[in-house]
């Protein structure tokens, strides 16, 4: 499985090359050399989601996850994990909820991926609030697959 270190997907934006990588992705998720703690996703708990791109004409499509974050510590920033399992065109929308209520986007992008590659997507509040909830929202082409993780982090000083 291939490793990239970011995802760049909206028009006009850079996507560095990147070699793939053989190294298991927690070897990689450790070298960001700051406090991480994997969320949980709402309704399973598990840390980690696999899920299959519904595009429904009739009722509402499964792209949304959305991921609980602890009250404390206050984090800095966090990372969505993506592993693709079909290549194509893929777009993902990261909005963070707020425990007072309403959102902020945190990242919008779109690109081609390529089948077994992992995409690491670092992004933070643009505002500094602390999230409830962070929602990614992942659509592309009818059936295809793909696994999702959110962590949390903090900076180290």
């Amino acid at each position: 499985m291939g490793v990239a270190t970011s995802l760049a997907l909206s028009p006009g934006m850079l996507v560095p090359s990147v070699e793939a990588s053989s190294e298991p992705l927690m070897a990689q998720a450790d070298a960001m050399d700051s406090p991480c703690v994997k969320l949980q996703e709402v309704t399973t708990g598990e840390t980690e989601v696999r899920k299959r791109i519904e595009n429904r004409v009739v009722a509402r499509n499964n792209w949304h996850t959305d991921f609980l974050v602890p009250n404390s510590p206050e984090f800095d920033y966090y990372v969505a994990l993506v592993t693709v399992e079909n290549t194509g065109p893929y777009h993902l929308d990261i909005n963070l909820r707020l425990p007072q209520g309403g959102s902020e986007p945190a990242f919008t992008g779109r690109a081609d991926v390529e089948a077994g590659t992992t995409y690491v997507i670092p992004f933070q509040s643009p505002t500094g609030r602390h999230p409830a909830v962070v929602n990614a929202r992942l659509g592309g082409v009818n059936g295809n697959f793909y696994s999702i993780s959110v962590a949390a982090c903090e900076s180290e000083n």
